[in-house]
């Protein structure tokens, strides 16, 4: 009887405020449970386009450390990465002293190499592309069987974590894209027996820089040998076109492996000779196949000898690119990417078989 009468001393005032309260109450919970709840991940399309649209709305500048393994031996370098939109990239390797004083500078035109163990110069066509190609992202999809596996963190910044394994011959890769940018800030690459043959991450990186252009100039040392793998001129997009101009000597196929779809590709003429360049895509990496006849260029003895249908070859790993390169039948052949060694081979032999 006494509670109720107290009741009635406070009034409907009460009640409201009970009420109030009560409601209050359960829109924090509900607050708490939403910030609690994890944010959820991109599609697999949505978070590739990202990656594809950041070449042209991002610069940045950092240390990255690339480790690659061949068989038994391991080596790990650690390199400075500069970066600006649209296409120009250098990279100037401080460690270890084996390679201390590598440098690449890619322009988007051309990318040059400096080998100073070698005093070797090597020029080839861009490895970056620095405009947005968003649409990439179906045909990544269509390539590859991919995975969105969640988000770590890396240096700090939040990425999500991409799985791409081939339909066919290839590395699996994983990606560690920065959510904000679409910048990789770590890259793994896997053989066939799921063992890690690269590994490539940022230990530091800091974005929307003014880089000076001239940083993304190469100046050739003096004295230096060139190895050009470089094809100027006007860029072919149909592979039939190509293959009229540079005539029935060269070798170009639509598909590479039948992952690799033909893109573009160049030829130069000098008197009676040609020289072709043909650049190849999966959607995220570039294999260029370069052909000339013997008698028009001389390869340097560089690299280590392997074997491959073709007989002997020389393999030359420079870190942010190989080098496979071979003569038969009067004409030099180059394949160069960011592939491993057992993928270059794999097209060596596919271009061997063809003729």
């Amino acid at each position: 009887m006494a509670v109720a009468e107290a009741r009635k001393r406070r009034g409907p005032s009460f009640v409201v405020r009970a009420a109030v309260a009560c409601v209050l109450t359960v829109a924090a919970a509900g607050a708490v449970a939403s910030a609690q709840s994890p944010k959820p991940l991109p599609s697999a399309a949505d978070i590739l386009r990202t990656m594809f649209a950041a070449p042209a709305l991002v610069d940045y500048e950092g240390t990255k450390v690339i480790s690659t393994v061949q068989g038994t031996r391991a080596e790990t370098v650690t390199i400075l990465e500069a970066y600006k939109r649209l296409g120009r990239l250098r990279l100037e390797f401080l460690s270890p002293e084996s390679v201390s004083g590598r440098l690449i500078v890619d322009d988007g035109l051309s990318a040059w190499q400096y080998e100073p163990s070698l005093h070797l110069v090597i020029r080839g066509p861009s490895f970056v592309q620095g405009t947005a190609h968003p649409e990439r992202a179906t045909e990544v999809l269509r390539r590859y069987r991919v995975s969105v596996l969640g988000r770590e963190a890396v240096i700090g910044r939040d990425t999500v974590v991409v799985a791409l394994a081939p339909g066919e011959a290839g590395s699996n890769r994983r990606l560690w894209i920065d959510e904000a940018t679409g910048v990789a800030l770590r890259t793994e690459e896997r053989d066939a027996g799921g063992e890690i043959v690269y590994v490539s991450y940022f230990s530091r990186v800091s974005y929307s820089l003014n880089l000076p252009p001239a940083l993304f100039r190469f100046r050739q040392p003096a004295g230096a040998k060139m190895l050009n793998f470089y094809v100027s001129g006007d860029a072919v997009t149909s592979v039939n076109e190509l293959q009229a101009r540079a005539g029935k000597d060269i070798i170009l196929p639509a598909r590479l492996l039948n992952r690799f779809a033909f893109r573009d590709g160049r030829v130069a003429r000098h008197g009676a000779f040609t020289a072709a360049a043909a650049a190849y895509t999966d959607g995220v990496g570039v294999v260029t196949v370069f052909q000339t006849p013997i008698s028009r260029m001389a390869f340097p003895n560089v690299g280590g000898p392997v074997a491959t249908r073709t007989g002997r070859a020389r393999f030359l790993d420079v870190g942010y690119f190989r080098v496979l390169v071979w003569q038969s039948r009067g004409m030099n052949y180059a394949v160069l990417g960011n592939m491993p060694q057992a993928v270059l081979i794999a097209i060596a032999d596919e271009l061997a078989a063809s003729r």
